[in-house]
């Protein structure tokens, strides 16, 4: 449920992303095209000054015609410029990038502020054509002499070309931004809907696993009063019937605690309480109350504990669920006659204790211990040896993160399954000898 709302809040997030994204294209398209065709007329200018550079040189000491008709012809190549020429100060067109125009005179308004002026020049104007040209003119002069005046002229419609791709990207972009909003919109639709279906989901679930805690205790009650008002309580054979009752009703309840919890940590609202815990006291506990089913199939079980108990910080109903599961599967999944070995010990490098149960049998593949942690998921032999829903190992699982840890499976084909955990040690150590020594 957690991953859920993160997810719902990430697409919220996208899909403001998206908003902000197309309110500053079209607000900031027009500034960004302004900007770019600034830097185009700046380059022009900068073009214009080194054009008049080259005339002069080409002017000086003698004009050379043929050269400056190939600097003209030659700038007219660059596909921003609406033409080229020099002229002299009386208005004669010595060169033009328009042959037809050389010999004439330009008397216009603009020609004639540029003859003028001492210094470069941009001016504006609109053409008979009804375009805006911008018109640029440099003084060709060598040392205090002026030869003449350098123009060229640029124009909105040969402007377009080098401004095109900016308006492209800045097009695509809006309307990358406008289709991701109904996009990211339905997303958002399947995300609430999956969220209810996940809320129906975690309290119809807490509602069953309820009445179905709530008949496990009537038939606990009514097992206890069946033993305690039985007249030959000693009978072996009754003896292993209850055994055996009481250990399906011990799975029973671990079934209904390992669903309960998935419920609530779908629904965000498992909520861990911390303690100082004996892992070794809890261990024995459970291990002693699955005695009956470990006769019954004549596993024999060795366990090596430490000679010290060792405290560890985790939540004591959370933990017993997890040695539970892990002492539950490996009854369960072990043949007759087979064998299981369960160990704790410190590891003082780390300062954790680790705790390992393994049990013979067929073992795991390779495979199988990659998926073994997925919801749902048993393997073939594990089918086959006992019921189950391959809910356990993921549940437990999940608690070992809560605390900072994670199951650990190990498996030989054909031998034995191993799982282990490990947990912090708790630094008041003296604490946890004094509640051991109490228990």
């Amino acid at each position: 449920m957690q991953l859920a709302k993160l997810r719902e809040t990430t697409a919220w997030l996208l899909m403001g992303v998206a908003v902000v994204l197309l309110l500053w294209i079209a607000a900031a398209s027009g500034t960004l095209m302004d900007s770019a065709k600034s830097s185009e007329l700046s380059d022009a200018k900068v073009r214009a000054d080194i054009f008049a550079k080259s005339v002069a040189a080409a002017m000086f000491p003698r004009k050379d015609l043929f050269e400056i008709h190939f600097l003209v012809n030659a700038l007219k190549l660059d596909r921003t410029l609406s033409y080229a020429a020099l002229l002299a100060q009386n208005g004669l067109v010595i060169s033009h990038s328009d042959p037809g125009m050389i010999g004439a005179k330009d008397t216009s308004r603009r020609s004639e502020s540029a003859r003028r002026s001492g210094i470069p020049m941009m001016q504006t104007y609109k053409g008979e054509d009804g375009e805006n040209y911008y018109y640029f003119s440099n003084p060709v002069v060598i040392g205090k002499k002026r030869l003449g005046t350098a123009v060229m002229a640029v124009s909105d419609s040969t402007l377009q070309p080098e401004l095109e791709p900016l308006r492209q990207k800045l097009r695509l972009i809006f309307f990358a931004s406008l289709a991701a909003l109904p996009l990211l919109w339905q997303l958002l639709v399947l995300m609430r809907r999956e969220r209810r279906a996940a809320e129906l989901k975690s309290a119809m679930i807490h509602t069953v696993s309820h009445e179905f805690n709530n008949s496990i205790t009537v038939i606990n009650a009514s097992l206890f009063l069946l033993r305690e008002t039985e007249p030959d309580i000693n009978d072996e054979r009754r003896g292993a019937i209850y055994a055996t009752l009481q250990f399906e009703m011990r799975s029973l309840e671990r079934y209904v605690a390992n669903i309960l919890n998935e419920a609530r940590m779908e629904a965000g609202r498992f909520k861990l309480q911390k303690q100082g815990i004996i892992l070794r006291a809890l261990i024995y506990s459970i291990v002693t109350s699955m005695d009956a089913l470990l006769r019954q199939k004549r596993i024999s079980i060795s366990m090596d504990m430490p000679d010290v108990p060792v405290e560890v910080e985790a939540d004591r109903e959370a933990m017993s669920l997890v040695v539970s599961n892990l002492v539950g599967n490996a009854i369960k999944y072990t043949p007759k006659e087979g064998s299981i070995f369960v160990r704790l010990g410190a590891d003082d490098a780390r300062g954790r204790l680790v705790f390992s149960i393994e049990n013979s049998g067929k073992g795991l593949r390779p495979e199988e211990i990659r998926k073994l942690k997925r919801e749902f998921y048993r393997t073939e032999d594990g089918k086959a040896a006992a019921s189950g829903f391959g809910l356990g190992l993921r549940i437990t699982n999940e608690l070992l993160r809560l605390h900072g840890s994670e199951l650990e499976i190990r498996g030989e084909p054909g031998r034995s399954a191993c799982f282990l955990f490990s947990l912090s040690i708790a630094k008041d150590k003296d604490k946890g000898r004094h509640l051991e020594s109490g228990r």
